[in-house]
């Protein structure tokens, strides 16, 4: 006798959906939850940092934070003087630190305008007004020790930016989440919220 094979019966086909829809239910909400914390790291990353900025650039010479984007991430980096060494001012940058993966999408805005996309090999540096506190125009570039020792040998102070673009904004997004810290250009503190896409 020949069993024929007739493929699959109604019922199995229900099934194997009805499955395939539990298991879909179950993991679109893990891998939200997997994408919002990355978001939430990068976000409290930065925050972190600016914090760092302003306590640092209060008290020193030089105290810049360069968020920038790289091939395979976001990476923040500080560039503080260390105190004098040796008679001469010693400036230094930290190790950067990684904050989200190239997947990840980190924008700004200057001045309440139009956000753009952190590209690879682009980069913002945000520092703070010495004596107030509050957030000074983005800089063009980051202090080397090189140029600290030379400007101060010529009895100069630190020129930093004091005109131009101010970073108003900064948001942090992935898959369907984002996270957005407000920057108050002239008390040099954030306020952050969050939501969906």
């Amino acid at each position: 006798m020949k069993s024929k094979n007739r493929g699959f019966t109604l019922i199995e086909l229900i099934v194997v959906i009805a499955i395939m829809t539990i298991l879909l239910g179950i993991a679109i909400p893990s891998l939200n939850s997997i994408l919002g914390f990355r978001v939430n790291r990068a976000a409290n990353s930065i925050a972190s940092a600016l914090d760092k900025t302003r306590t640092e650039a209060m008290n020193r010479l030089v105290g810049e934070m360069k968020l920038e984007k790289r091939a395979d991430g976001y990476y923040i980096s500080y560039y503080l003087d260390r105190g004098k060494a040796g008679r001469k001012s010693d400036v230094q940058q930290d190790q950067p630190e990684k904050i989200a993966p190239a997947r990840t999408q980190i924008s700004y805005s200057v001045n309440g305008g139009n956000e753009s996309v952190l590209q690879e090999g682009q980069s913002i540096i945000i520092t703070y007004d010495r004596a107030t506190g509050a957030f000074l125009p983005l800089q063009d570039n980051t202090w080397s020790q090189n140029d600290i020792l030379s400007t101060l040998a010529a009895g100069n102070d630190i020129p930093l930016k004091r005109e131009g673009n101010y970073c108003t904004q900064i948001t942090v997004r992935g898959g369907s989440r984002y996270k957005t810290l407000q920057l108050i250009q002239e008390t040099g503190k954030y306020t952050m919220t969050s939501g969906w896409n």
